[in-house]
């Protein structure tokens, strides 16, 4: 079982971007079945806005991390920036969003509904099923590639002690 600062880290890594996706699958999810009445679509439509909303959320978030840590001319930068945020992603993301887009959320999002015998607790049971195997796979992914990813170097003490004090030139 982790320890209270690494579940701590792990939230404050993952919870903006859960949000985002949470919102954009379940929306998507309704939207698709409302006009089809496809579970079936419901499922791709959940699917693909989870990880739009999620990505966007983690890509953005990488990409300042990133961007703050360079010097050099913008364009330059903004370059090596969004290199070095796609990788991040790629690395820390990329099997969990594997399993999970392709096999875990698609059919969870299928049968949830049907085992559950509604579709409001069939997809809070889909998304819930299916979240636990992706971060299984994604903080893996985050613990053994830390290096190569977009991550705050000193995250621990300032969960401690918070955030370092601003400098001043002067």
């Amino acid at each position: 079982m982790p320890d209270r600062r690494k579940a701590a880290e792990w939230m404050r890594r993952y919870l903006p971007s859960e949000v985002a996706g949470t919102v954009a699958e379940l929306g998507c999810a309704a939207v698709a079945y409302a006009w089809t009445g496809s579970f079936v679509v419901a499922a791709v439509a959940g699917t693909i806005g989870s990880s739009v909303g999620y990505y966007a959320t983690a890509y953005g978030a990488a990409l300042r991390w990133f961007y703050r840590g360079r010097r050099g001319s913008w364009p330059v930068r903004v370059l090596v920036a969004n290199g070095l945020a796609l990788r991040s992603v790629a690395i820390e993301f990329g099997p969990a969003e594997a399993v999970d887009s392709v096999l875990v959320r698609p059919l969870a999002y299928y049968a949830g509904p049907q085992l559950l015998g509604g579709t409001a607790a069939g997809w809070i049971a889909a998304k819930a099923f299916s979240d636990i195997a992706f971060y299984v796979l994604a903080v893996s992914s985050y613990e053994r590639f830390g290096a190569l990813l977009a991550r705050t170097p000193h995250i621990a003490e300032e969960l401690d002690h918070g955030p370092e004090p601003a400098t001043t030139a002067a």
